[in-house]
């Protein structure tokens, strides 16, 4: 008589050699309750739905690397908790982003426990690639966000066209956007490691 095995084992193997079958039950044993793991962070609705994707995508994508010996829900729950990180993360770079954009000051930011670290972290970086930037950027950039003066003010008191500070205030944003993204600014925020670079 042959021995059957465990069904999760079965659906590793089965999924390994590309069963869709395999997949489709991994997915109904799963996809439920990774959407609600994902909400109890915070994600809306779309995001939550959007990590399940991604989650079973990275699975598919990698299941001839599944390990047939290793917890099937753990290594779920690994994937789906890296993305829901990153997505919070960029949930709070867009805030930072849109503070940008509306000429706003940085604190006021509504944030709250753990994202007030995360949040100071990631204006530390903001501030470190706005002193990097060519004069005329770093002089507009901190005139709008430490200064907090407006498109009008800044160029009567540089003496220069309104357009001209536009696009200054563009160019700025646009590069600390570029290095945040380049530098992989995400993957530190929050960590406190920031203080020992």
């Amino acid at each position: 008589m042959k021995k059957l095995r465990p069904r999760q084992e079965v659906c590793v193997s089965d999924l390994k050699s590309g069963n869709e079958k395999a997949f489709s039950i991994l997915f109904d044993q799963y996809g439920k309750k990774l959407y609600h793991y994902s909400r109890k962070f915070g994600l809306p609705h779309e995001d939550a739905e959007g990590i399940v994707q991604e989650v079973f995508l990275k699975v598919w994508q990698r299941r001839k690397d599944l390990n047939e010996d290793l917890s099937t829900n753990a290594y779920i729950y690994k994937i789906a908790k890296s993305f829901i990180i990153k997505r919070k993360k960029k949930l709070l770079l867009e805030k930072v982003y849109f503070q940008l954009e509306k000429h706003n000051d940085f604190e006021a930011i509504d944030t709250e426990g753990e994202y007030r670290f995360i949040i100071g972290d990631l204006m530390k970086w903001v501030y470190k690639f706005a002193s990097m930037l060519p004069k005329n950027q770093r002089e507009v950039f901190e005139l709008k966000n430490k200064k907090h003066l407006t498109i009008d003010e800044i160029a009567l008191k540089l003496k220069v066209p309104k357009r001209r500070v536009e696009n200054q205030i563009y160019l700025a944003n646009k590069t600390i956007k570029s290095k945040i993204n380049t530098e992989k600014v995400l993957l530190w925020l929050g960590t406190g490691l920031f203080d020992l670079l």
